[in-house]
């Protein structure tokens, strides 16, 4: 990226419990979905939560972050009410492996899910007819969709994943769109630097890409398992959505 300058972003209320969400929620196609920002914006993002879902303050203070900077921000309900509880991480017990591998392979089958967003592009169009570029913003699994959906012949203009699962550096050869991946401790750091070192040989994306492994903080610190009450988590989730806002001004210009 040319520059690493922060913006400016909202102040981050560390009390969740208490914090007024920005945004409301509307129909997009079968799904409740949670919009925030102006509709009459010329750029939008669509964010794909984590596997935790849509109702967690963390998660939806950070769509009203980026909504902050001028774009309409849209976060569908995926799992449609069925998220997976968070009560199965750390998943360090033969039950808690096994109802993650079970909903991995059924709600949150990746590649199911990579066409059910890409079935909700034409709706998310024609909800919105003012937005001429839209970006996604994924966390965890998240993450995952959002890089399958940056590759060839995508409708999407830029993406961004924060302390993704399933980081595959194969994914980061077929990138055809600037992308920024903040990735934390907890990611494997030999994927993480091979990610990075693809992006970073791909012409077509490495001049407005980034890739980021922050060793001070853990995974999800950014969505549903941050904890803002904690100093240190408060301070990683404020530089990461900075870092996400400032990508997004960058690549959506």
């Amino acid at each position: 990226m040319a520059s690493k300058a922060c913006c400016t972003i909202p102040p981050v209320v560390s009390n969740t419990d208490e914090y007024t969400i920005k945004g409301s929620y509307s129909a997009l196609s079968e799904f409740k979905t949670y919009v925030t920002g102006s509709t009459s914006s010329k750029t939008g993002v669509l964010v794909i939560y984590d596997i935790f879902g849509m109702d967690f303050k963390q998660t939806l203070q950070g769509s009203d972050i980026i909504a902050s900077s001028g774009h309409l921000v849209v976060m569908p309900d995926l799992f449609k009410g069925q998220p997976m509880d968070i009560g199965v991480f750390p998943p360090d017990t033969d039950e808690r492996r096994k109802k993650l591998t079970d909903f991995f392979a059924t709600t949150a089958n990746p590649q199911n899910n990579v066409e059910t967003v890409k079935n909700l592009v034409p709706a998310l169009k024609e909800a919105y007819p003012s937005v001429e570029k839209w970006a996604l913003v994924g966390y965890c699994w998240g993450g995952k969709i959002v890089t399958l959906l940056s590759q060839e012949g995508t409708p999407f203009a830029a993406s961004a994943q924060c302390h993704p699962a399933f980081l595959d550096p194969e994914d980061g050869k077929k990138l055809t769109i600037p992308h920024l991946c903040i990735a934390s401790k907890d990611e494997d750091p030999v994927a993480v630097q091979k990610f990075k070192e693809v992006v970073e040989a791909n012409e077509k994306i490495r001049d407005k890409s980034e890739v980021v492994r922050w060793e001070g903080i853990f995974h999800g610190f950014m969505a549903a398992r941050a904890n803002l009450k904690d100093r240190e988590n408060f301070v990683y989730y404020e530089k990461g959505y900075k870092k996400v806002v400032h990508f997004l001004k960058e690549a959506l210009a």
